[in-house]
């Protein structure tokens, strides 16, 4: 067995109950969930918590956003003052939702949604 040094757990659940109090919380969970299913551990933290950022300042309907909605998102990330790698996580996040609320999965053989200028 493996020892949490980073309090990965701990800090996942509590990642886990801040998305369940965000705007399409009940999704942002299960994509928790399946990121989960497929091995992603401790990527996994890091998805909830760039979530948790997202749509506390810019959230959107991942299972009905339109170009705009998805470039408005890019927009408010592009403005963050944030280093580049952290804006490219932030807009992995963004891509990885969608395609998941869109297709219900997000492993390398579901199709991509359609991208955007700025949009990965």
């Amino acid at each position: 067995m493996t020892a949490d040094i980073h309090c990965v757990t701990e800090r996942l659940k509590r990642a886990r109950i801040r998305l369940s109090g965000l705007p399409h919380g009940s999704l942002l969970l299960g994509f928790i969930d399946h990121l989960e299913s497929l091995g992603l551990s401790p990527r996994v933290l890091k998805y909830a918590n760039h979530l948790c950022k997202i749509f506390r300042q810019a959230p959107f309907d991942p299972a009905n956003a339109a170009r705009r909605d998805v470039e408005r998102v890019v927009a408010w990330i592009n403005r963050q003052p944030c280093r580049e790698w952290t804006k490219h996580g932030l807009k992995m996040a963004v891509r990885k939702l969608v395609q998941y609320a869109k297709y219900g999965s997000c492993d390398g053989r579901t199709p991509l949604p359609p991208r955007s200028p700025g949009y990965l």
